[in-house]
């Protein structure tokens, strides 16, 4: 879907070169009238637009655009302006929806732009395409736009002040500003906020207790409070791992529960299912073990190091981040057990249940594996192996592990024998999460390879980073040694000539030096003033000679790629020196 062509023909319409991303240098002054300045500055925040369309092809730069506000910066050149070039106004809107349509093209950005248009909007701006560069495709977007009436062009304007990231925080809750309101769900809102007076974004939780969830009355949602409280304390102060978000604390508050949490920059699996749908395409092989591999590594931590079961794994609560980084989040149900023993209580979503929950049985970790099985044969179908609108069918379904296979061909016999071993009905039989990583040893080792290469790569770069960083450090410093001898020579050479320059002394020293060597008055100035110099100068290599001396060692050590920039360091630091005598 990114079958890039060229944009020349969509900037013609523009008479700067600004408008192709080229810098135009500017000489303002008073001369310029305000039309011309309008010209330029639609001119080069046209240029703004089209440089980031460009740069947001690239997943890492779509994700530091929106960190840095982009989408608020972008989203305010839409809004019409009625006192400024309608025709220069309209181009703009259309780079600047270009920009947004592009940031949009990403998985992870699509639940911003939910609440930034209305329906009618945002489904023309969907039914676009993505990555397309054709200006002229966003002229119909455009001229919707401008059509609104103004309570509507209002809306609009608020939903863009709302996305900015700068905002003074709407409210605070338990010392912590609220920034964003994230999204909703069964038991509650999901905030990004931050706290007050920190720097740090978190996300933030807020529980309902009045959820019929939490029991009948109010003994029953003070004893499942309690249990919940107590869980997620637990798992707060236990859990550590790149693959499993981080719980920072719990309280209460006007009968709420809050939870905060790590904040997770990404998108949730099932969003992926969704889109991918939507585009017909499917998922690699690679990727989805990729995914899954990460899963297998946070679940093994959860089971075998801190024997916690999850009893929630659903594609909504695994995370997709920057590069398929996985988190797994949402341990709102998740439980503590102890060895060997076994969970009673029915929880979790029906659809990624295992026999053992649906038939009201005991169960332990072997549920989570039920459940990374599902989502294994999701990633490879797109769909959930078991769905009925009949709850009986879909439970009986389940029960008997009757599912649609993986279509032949599509992926390979490794693929469909660990979905099958993962959904295993009986739960003796079925493997736990260290037999099932097993089962992927292969790709595990390819996987592990790939890591430990990067991991390498990473430590040469930081390794140069290093010397090179350590190279700077020692030229300033020897710069700032040669320069502080430089001030102290100036100011012993500048309070000898404000001594012989004095009064009558200066006079007499020339007249009897005159006497004595038959040399006129101005040859003695000269020959004095020279025999500083050399001495000055003298001091300064004397002085050069000896850093180098005392670096010689250091420097050495270096690789040639800092060789080359040493030496063009010290010729500069030379002229410098030459320049200052």
């Amino acid at each position: 879907e990114r079958n890039l062509v060229s944009d020349r023909s969509s900037v013609g319409s523009l008479s700067s070169a600004n408008a192709a991303g080229r810098i135009q240098h500017l000489h303002l002054s008073d001369d310029l009238s305000p039309d011309e300045m309008q010209e330029n500055t639609f001119s080069l925040q046209a240029a703004c637009c089209a440089a980031i369309t460009e740069l947001v092809l690239n997943e890492t730069n779509a994700y530091q655009v929106v960190q840095a506000n982009g989408i608020y910066t972008i989203a305010k050149l839409i809004l019409p302006n009625k006192e400024r070039n309608a025709e220069k106004v309209n181009l703009l809107q259309c780079y600047a929806f270009r920009a947004l349509r592009f940031l949009f093209s990403m998985e992870r950005n699509r639940h911003i732009f939910k609440r930034l248009f209305p329906a009618d909007l945002f489904e023309i701006f969907i039914d676009i395409g993505h990555y397309v560069r054709d200006i002229s495709a966003y002229e119909e977007l455009v001229s919707k736009l401008n059509l609104l009436k103004e309570d509507e062009l209002k809306q609009i304007a608020e939903s863009i002040e709302s996305m900015n990231q700068s905002k003074a925080p709407t409210k605070l809750i338990g010392n912590y500003a609220i920034l964003e309101h994230l999204g909703s769900g069964a038991f509650g809102s999901v905030y990004k906020v931050r706290k007050h007076n920190g720097q740090n974004l978190l996300a933030m939780k807020e529980v309902n207790l009045h959820n019929p969830a939490f029991g009948k009355d109010k003994k029953d949602r003070d004893s499942s409070v309690k249990n919940i409280v107590s869980e997620l304390t637990i798992i707060k102060e236990q859990l550590c791992h790149p693959n499993v978000v981080r719980y920072y604390r719990t309280f209460l508050q006007n009968d709420r529960l809050y939870i905060v949490m790590e904040l997770i920059e990404g998108v949730p699996l099932g969003e992926y299912f969704h889109s991918l749908k939507q585009k017909q395409k499917q998922f690699t092989e690679e990727r989805i073990w990729h995914i899954f591999i990460q899963l297998c590594l946070a679940l093994r931590y959860l089971h075998k190091d801190k024997r916690i079961v999850h009893r929630d794994l659903t594609p909504n609560n695994v995370m997709l981040g920057d590069k398929d980084k996985v988190t797994i989040t949402d341990f709102g149900l998740a439980k503590q057990k102890q060895e060997n023993s076994k969970l009673a209580s029915v929880v979790g979503t029906i659809l990624y249940s295992c026999p053992e929950v649906v038939k009201s049985e005991p169960y332990g970790e072997k549920a989570d594996v039920w459940a990374a099985g599902c989502i294994l044969y999701q990633m490879a179908t797109l769909n959930p192996p078991f769905y009925s609108t009949n709850m009986l069918s879909l439970a009986t379904k389940i029960v008997g592990a009757v599912y649609e296979p993986v279509p032949e061909g599509l992926y390979s016999e490794k693929m469909s024998f660990t979905i099958k071993r993962c959904l295993t009905p009986d739960a003796e039989a079925r493997p736990d999460i260290v037999e099932v990583s097993s089962l992927l040893s292969d790709v595990m080792m390819k996987y592990l390879d790939v890591l430990f290469t990067s991991h390498l790569m990473l430590e040469k770069k930081l390794d140069r980073e290093r010397r090179r960083t350590q190279k700077y450090f020692m030229e300033a410093n020897r710069n700032a040694v040669t320069y502080h001898q430089l001030s102290i020579l100036s100011q012993k050479n500048y309070e000898k000539l404000s001594l012989h320059s004095s009064s009558s002394g200066a006079a007499s020293c020339k007249s009897e030096f005159s006497e004595n060597t038959d040399l006129p008055a101005e040859s003695c100035q000269s020959a004095c003033g020279k025999d500083e110099e050399r001495t000055y100068e003298e001091i300064l290599v004397e002085d050069h000679g000896t850093l180098e001396n005392s670096e010689k060692d250091m420097f050495s050590e270096l690789d040639d790629e800092l060789d080359v920039l040493d030496n063009s360091s010290s010729s500069s630091s030379s002229h410098l020196k030459e320049s200052a005598i």
